[in-house]
């Protein structure tokens, strides 16, 4: 594998995994302050009941998807811009 490829790799998936906890994080926060109460991560430990459970998983679920392919858009247009040509792969 040449040395630019491996340099992407790095780079995509790093701004990628960053977004995604940013995501994961914010989306927590979001879920603490419009209903005063935990996110039902462990649900061993609490009974939240699945409504609540199947909100958790689609709203965190999708913010995290979204962050991600968000935070690889923005890898790939700083990569055009600092070397002028569009990351391999593409």
């Amino acid at each position: 594998m040449n040395r630019e490829r491996t340099l992407w790799l790095a780079l995509g998936a790093g701004t990628a995994i960053a977004a995604g906890m940013l995501a994961r994080r914010g989306v927590a926060s979001a879920w603490r302050h419009t209903l005063s109460e935990e996110p039902p991560v462990n649900i061993e430990d609490q009974d939240p009941g699945w409504p609540r459970i199947l909100a958790w998983a689609a709203l965190s679920g999708f913010c995290v998807a979204f962050a991600r392919v968000a935070g690889r858009g923005v890898a790939s247009r700083v990569w055009q811009r600092r070397l002028g040509q569009r990351p391999p792969g593409y």
